[in-house]
């Protein structure tokens, strides 16, 4: 899938002429694209689930597109009730599931969301609730892929052979995931073949189908200008569903994507708020910073990641010719805010806006957002058909870092 020509960015100039910086935006458009190319790639038995970790600002435009949505944590899941989310859409995970959480997401959603079980606590967990509300449950048992998440195969197949004791409760499947930004379709080959010979395993054991799979991904993305397009490339991606429709396992399989989905969605622009040079160095300073935009795999502005410019209010791509060399800092009071060291650059002044393309998942909000107590950026959601819709206003954040009066 290719970047959005400039005349499409148009949006982003408007963005910095009518907002105030620093400030995010998620165009839709682009994300519900890069999901279509998806489901245009893999087989009709593969579903789509959309993690809301990775930018839980998408939930919405994200039901023209994905079976469930993945909430991993009890305030993830107040954000879907809030906002309307039907419970038939929602996949109750998380490593951590707490009693009164548990009361709490079931009395609301019942037999309608489907649940993963991480451990056999959880599962009395998830009995317990359900006796109460009089509910049947569809849970997920999670297989470990040897961290903190899930369960190892034998306390797995032994929870199936006697998964009539949780009289509440119905084997859903299997939930997997190993972790993310993996590059390699030798890791898919692996954990395919890992899956198919446990499922044959539990099967053959305990007498009863695996008819859902749950698998995270975990694709990885190039963030920066010397990364390749290579996990969700069209090859990589028609490779990797064809070794899906090769498992021996048939069942049904649902993909859980966030990063994937999510990443060139997001732009964060910040403005150049002054200049200097100090020894050998020039350093333009922003009103951003480390707190509100951060790259996996980012270390003091290491790596370029894809920039444009917007002056006088046009954007275009930032010319890295030109003979001037910037490193790029932020606004907080310390030598670690870098967000780009040794910028190969075009000429830079007070008042030109950055706009940090690839933001759109994770990146936004993995900072120290607390740090200096500086504010909150303001949330844009954009697409062609509404235009702008403001998802947050800008928020002030003192107020958490002092001592209630």
């Amino acid at each position: 899938m290719k970047d959005s020509s400039m005349s499409e960015r148009k949006f982003l100039a408007e963005a910095s002429d009518r907002f105030q910086t620093p400030c995010y935006v998620f165009d839709t458009d682009a994300f519900l694209d890069r999901a279509q190319s998806f489901r245009k790639i893999f087989p009709d038995k593969v579903r789509i689930n959309y993690c809301m970790k990775a930018n839980p600002f998408l939930i919405e435009a994200s039901l023209a597109f994905t079976d469930r949505i993945e909430v991993c944590s009890p305030g993830e899941f107040l954000i879907t009730k809030k906002v309307g989310i039907p419970a038939e859409k929602l996949l109750i995970s998380g490593v951590l599931k707490k009693e009164e959480d548990i009361d709490s997401i079931v009395r609301s959603c019942r037999e309608k969301a489907v649940y993963t079980a991480e451990s056999p606590a959880q599962l009395d967990g998830l009995e317990k609730a359900a006796e109460k509300y009089g509910a049947i449950l569809n849970v997920y048992l999670r297989l470990t892929s040897g961290n903190q998440f899930g369960m190892d195969e034998e306390p797995i197949i032994g929870i199936v052979k006697n998964f009539d004791a949780y009289r509440h409760l119905r084997f859903y499947g299997i939930h997997f995931f190993t972790g993310t930004q993996k590059h390699k379709m030798r890791l898919c080959e692996k954990e395919t073949a890992k899956l198919d010979a446990f499922i044959k395993r539990l099967e053959a054991e305990t007498g009863r189908e695996v008819r859902h799979l749950e698998y995270g991904t975990g694709f990885g993305v190039p963030y920066f200008t010397d990364q390749k397009e290579d996990a969700i490339s069209g090859p990589f991606l028609r490779e990797f569903a064809s070794m899906l429709t090769g498992m021996d396992y048939s069942g049904e399989i649902s993909l859980e994507m966030g990063r994937a989905l999510a990443f060139d969605s997001g732009y964060y622009l910040t403005k150049i708020r002054d200049m200097k040079r100090n020894g050998d160095t020039s350093y333009a300073i922003t009103d951003g910073g480390i707190h509100q935009i951060n790259y996996d795999g980012q270390l003091r502005g290491m790596y370029i990641p894809y920039l444009d410019l917007i002056r006088d209010g046009k954007i275009a791509p930032l010319q890295t010719e030109g003979g001037w060399t910037y490193t790029i800092c932020g606004s907080l009071c310390t030598t670690n805010d870098i967000l780009v060291s040794d910028l190969k650059s075009e000429k830079l002044k007070t008042g030109d806006v950055l706009v940090f393309e690839r933001a759109g998942a994770y990146s936004f909000y993995e900072g120290m957002q607390l740090f200096l107590s500086h504010e909150l950026p303001a949330v844009l959601l954009y697409s062609r058909k509404e235009g702008f819709r403001p998802a947050r206003k800008r928020i002030e954040l003192y107020s958490l870092n002092m001592t209630e009066k």
